[in-house]
């Protein structure tokens, strides 16, 4: 939930993190991307960002982390621009992000702080948009966008902007390694190459017996050969604690999902190790979707309360 301090114009947002849960890439598409199949989970390492707004139209971010263009046509920029231009609006705000999601880790960072952005800006000028409003608006920014308007646990399909509501693992303990190595998307979807053999879906497997270890990222093999050290980190946890171990989406970042002693052993191996703790929907929404500090409806109204999967029944239990 989006709070503020006592003067009434200054409001902070968090930007929450994802994982994905398997990605499986099924085809290339005529317009150049990929098909592909995941499930998006929220988790509980999130983004700040500070919000005043001015009396200009100028638009002014500035945030802790130096490899983001801060001034360029980084995804918050982005996000003001397809409102304004979709609303004619051009808000006058200066923002600060402190960034604890890092760029190019697979945790969905850039995308998360853009559907914060466009979530904010329909509250503040009380625009009544629905959700497929705003996944269409999302989606011109970045094919991860729409999932964090609704968080939780969500299959994605397409670029990964249809999505459809899994019922909720509940908030288990996640240990999440985040090297210092910046993966670029694009690079790894552009050497990713098909193969003509056809495999029964791991998350398909998944959806219906809720096992995790079945699980699998088609874009590890891609990353850990530009990569190598990633596969000798994910190997290494995997012999030593006998724990799955997998890369969100194309990477850096590693994580298993295991109890709290766990992670604290493996912690003394791995010191940078993050301990956190998986979001579920009904969190997600307390902590950003839910009611203003004003006491207005969110900006879904009974929308996102709503959301349901219009996939057959085995997908949600």
């Amino acid at each position: 939930m989006p709070s503020r301090q006592k003067n009434d114009e200054v409001y902070r947002l968090r930007s929450f993190a994802k994982i994905n849960l398997g990605l499986e890439i099924l085809g290339k598409r005529r317009d150049g991307f990929h098909e592909l199949k995941t499930i998006f989970q929220t988790i509980r390492l999130h983004d700040t960002l500070t919000l005043t707004p001015t009396a200009g139209r100028r638009l002014h971010i500035e945030g802790n982390d130096p490899s983001v263009d801060w001034q360029g046509d980084n995804t918050i920029r982005l996000a003001f621009d397809t409102f304004g231009a979709a609303f004619n609006l051009r808000p006058g705000f200066h923002i600060r992000v402190e960034k604890k999601i890092p760029p190019g880790s697979g945790l969905g960072g850039g995308s998360s702080n853009a559907a914060v952005i466009l979530m904010f800006l329909s509250r503040y000028y009380r625009r009544e948009l629905s959700l497929n409003r705003l996944i269409r608006l999302g989606e011109t920014i970045g094919a991860d966008v729409p999932f964090f308007f609704i968080g939780g646990t969500a299959l994605g399909r397409g670029k990964g902007e249809k999505l459809f509501e899994i019922r909720d693992l509940g908030e288990r303990t996640i240990g999440l390694y985040i090297p210092d190595i910046r993966v670029s998307t694009e690079k790894i979807f552009s050497r990713f190459s098909l193969t003509s053999d056809r495999f029964p879906s791991k998350i398909d497997s998944f959806l219906k017996n809720k096992k995790l270890a079945v699980l699998e990222n088609h874009l590890e093999s891609v990353t850990f050969n530009l990569f190598p050290e990633l596969r000798m980190i994910k190997e290494k946890i995997e012999m030593n604690f006998n724990c799955p171990v997998w890369m969100s989406g194309s990477g850096s970042a590693l994580y298993t999902i295991a109890p709290r002693k766990d992670l604290s052993r493996l912690q003394t191996v791995f010191p940078g190790l993050l301990v956190t703790r998986l979001l579920n929907r009904k969190n997600y929404h307390r902590n950003w979707i839910g009611v203003s500090p004003s006491g207005k409806a969110s900006v879904f109204g009974a929308d996102i309360r709503g959301f349901k999967s219009s996939h057959p029944s085995f997908f949600k239990d």
